[in-house]
């Protein structure tokens, strides 16, 4: 099994794109790339496996769902006549004598297939939202820059590279020069913005618990709980961050006073464009029943204590991320009821915020808990709009998990975002 982590990586600037210089928009021809070997990272859930006649006409297909990653050998990357993309032909394991089409879910870790272009090639970009990247020698996150455009334009590209599955090109012209830029396809010359939306969160308003939100636009919140256990809570951010996902984060003050809840914080920060963050009290008291922790009170916590649970928590917020969670917040355990929800909505705190999809990431394999691959079945397959997803940053197999799921809801139509996003369309 190859399992890769994203670096911590350093944050870049923001800007807003100006104008460019058009050059001649140039077609790209197929890369047809060919090893002795390659090691293959096929990413946790479904994968298919396809043979090909000479022509490229599917001879048989087959399907397996993996619970965790796992890494397969081919001989072969190249193009099939006919088909879409590049398929690596694998030679061994479950799949052999089967090609498995290059992707997020199916890659070779790292940069594979880069091609050098002279001259450059133009890349049109769109009105909208841009998120580059560079990265190191180890093709691992180093930094990102974001910015956006309210009309269209275009820059030119030096290069063009797969980096962990991803099509990307890399910006020679403006004010992108020297990051790598995500396009749809190996074969596109049109860069992706971020699809999700990031809109301001709604006013405080009258009191409302949700576990799901009533919304007919096709997206969903993956919201990510932060208190306990923190690994890998900084790769599932930098995750996130490099398929442009929109999430809601709901760190407790103790989480994020860590020495890894400070890197996480930091992402948050910098990447506003993409995260929002939510209240999950300071000390992930039982705020209902009481106990649970040192730091909570044994008894049926006061109003006051209640609110303390909050306020402190956004104070540590504040000191971080330079803002507070108002006014969504998420009760430790699940823990609320008429009484709590009141003493949290007189500060602010009106948006109670559950869940109609609990992936129960936080409890290990070994004691009952998912594993990736169940984690992937469960929210594909219950998925609907405005479902409200929950998860930990601190999830035993979620960063595995991620891949597949964001392809596939993505795929379904379903777009990842943010609770102000489904409460907005709503």
């Amino acid at each position: 099994m190859l399992l890769r982590h994203f670096a911590p990586f350093r944050q870049g600037a923001t800007l807003v794109v100006g104008a460019f210089v058009a050059l001649s928009v140039l077609s790209l021809a197929p890369t047809m790339v060919e090893a002795a070997s390659y090691s293959v990272r096929l990413e946790a859930g479904p994968q298919t496996g396809y043979r090909f006649s000479s022509t490229g006409t599917i001879l048989g297909r087959k399907t397996v769902t993996l619970a965790a990653p796992a890494t397969a050998t081919a001989d072969s990357r190249s193009s099939v006549p006919n088909q879409a993309g590049t398929y690596f032909r694998i030679t061994a394991g479950q799949f052999a004598g089967y090609r498995v089409r290059e992707s997020l879910i199916a890659h070779v870790p790292g940069k594979a297939g880069e091609v050098t272009w002279n001259p450059t090639r133009t890349i049109t970009f769109g009105a909208g939202r841009y998120l580059g990247y560079t990265f190191d020698s180890a093709a691992d996150l180093a930094t990102t820059r974001r910015g956006s455009s309210s009309t269209p334009f275009t820059a030119t590209a030096s290069r063009r590279a797969i980096i962990d599955g991803r099509p990307y090109v890399l910006m020679s012209s403006g004010s992108w020069t020297g990051y790598w830029m995500p396009i749809a396809s190996a074969g596109s010359t049109s860069a992706q913005p971020i699809s999700c939306s990031m809109p301001a969160k709604v006013g405080p308003g009258s009191a409302a618990t949700y576990t799901r939100v009533a919304t007919t636009d096709p997206q969903i919140a993956l919201t990510f709980d932060m208190g306990g256990r923190m690994t890998p809570a900084v790769a599932i951010l930098e995750r996130l961050i490099i398929d442009r996902v929109c999430a809601t984060i709901f760190p407790t003050g103790d989480a994020a006073s860590t020495t890894e809840g400070h890197a996480v914080m930091a992402l948050i920060k910098a990447h506003p464009e993409l995260f929002e963050i939510g209240n999950h009290t300071q000390n992930h008291c039982n705020l209902r029943d009481g106990g649970v922790g040192a730091a909570c009170p044994a008894d049926l916590p006061t109003d006051a204590q209640i609110q303390a649970e909050l306020l402190d928590a956004d104070a540590v917020f504040n000191s971080l991320v330079g803002k507070a969670g108002v006014p969504y917040w998420r009760p430790p355990y699940g823990a609320h009821d008429a009484r709590v929800r009141a003493a949290a909505a007189a500060i602010g705190y009106t948006k109670t915020l559950m869940w109609d999809i609990d992936t129960i990431d936080w409890k290990p394999t070994v004691d009952g808990g998912p594993t990736a691959g169940s984690m992937i079945t469960k929210v594909t397959t219950n998925a609907r709009t405005g479902s409200i997803v929950l998860m930990h940053l601190g999830g035993y197999h979620t960063f595995d998990a991620l891949p597949a799921i964001v392809s596939r809801l993505r795929a379904a139509g379903l777009q990842p975002s943010t609770i102000s996003a489904l409460l907005r369309a709503g």
